[in-house]
């Protein structure tokens, strides 16, 4: 009976991980084949005018907090 539980629960995990690998590759190659392409001069402008004045503003943000919390 101990065995049998030990195989089952062997069993069970492989499935949950086989299950979770291919849910993973699901998702990944349905966002690739979905959502269009970025360029290299799309990808420097969304890096130069948006998410760098945001990490700018989160250091800003950060540094104000920690010196305030001094």
């Amino acid at each position: 009976m101990n065995k049998a539980v030990g195989i089952l629960e062997m069993t069970m995990g492989i499935f949950i991980t086989l299950t979770k690998a291919y849910l993973f590759l699901f998702i990944s190659i349905t966002i690739r084949w979905t959502l269009p392409r970025m360029r290299m001069d799309q990808l420097l402008n969304l890096g130069w005018k948006f998410l760098l004045p945001i990490s700018l503003g989160n250091l800003l943000l950060t540094t104000s907090s920690q010196l305030v919390s001094l």
